[in-house]
């Protein structure tokens, strides 16, 4: 089970392998939020958020025949926002400054997918 703990953490080791990460947030994919890395007087609905970019990228893989979502990412001019399901149930989403190293961002985010889904339980893995 997915708890804020394992948020704390993933977030740690995300900044630790990759500089210019503003936010982490773990939630799940109905749009509550079970980790978010800022105060709470600047959580402003993003797992919501987050989780209906995801819901929007997996209806839309799936109408234009793509299979399941492996990660979604927006690019704005003062950053990204890096959405990757860890199961059915949870979502990691981490927004980061301008100019951010993609891909070690998306390796990152991979290492720690890969912990997430061993925590959430084989029951609610993604195959």
């Amino acid at each position: 089970m997915i708890v804020a703990k394992h948020g704390l953490l993933a977030a740690a080791r995300l900044r630790k392998q990759v500089d210019g990460i503003r936010r982490v947030v773990i939630a799940r994919t109905d749009g509550i939020a079970l980790y978010d890395d800022v105060p709470l007087e600047q959580r402003d609905g993003a797992a919501a958020l987050t989780a209906a970019v995801l819901g929007l990228a997996d209806t839309s893989s799936a109408s234009l025949d793509l299979d399941e979502v492996q990660f979604t990412f927006t690019m704005g001019a003062q950053g990204s926002l890096f959405v990757v399901p860890v199961d059915h149930q949870h979502l990691l989403a981490i927004v980061a400054e301008a100019g951010v190293d993609t891909v070690a961002l998306a390796s990152a985010a991979q290492s720690e997918i890969a912990v997430l889904r061993r925590l959430a339980g084989p029951a609610m893995a993604v195959s």
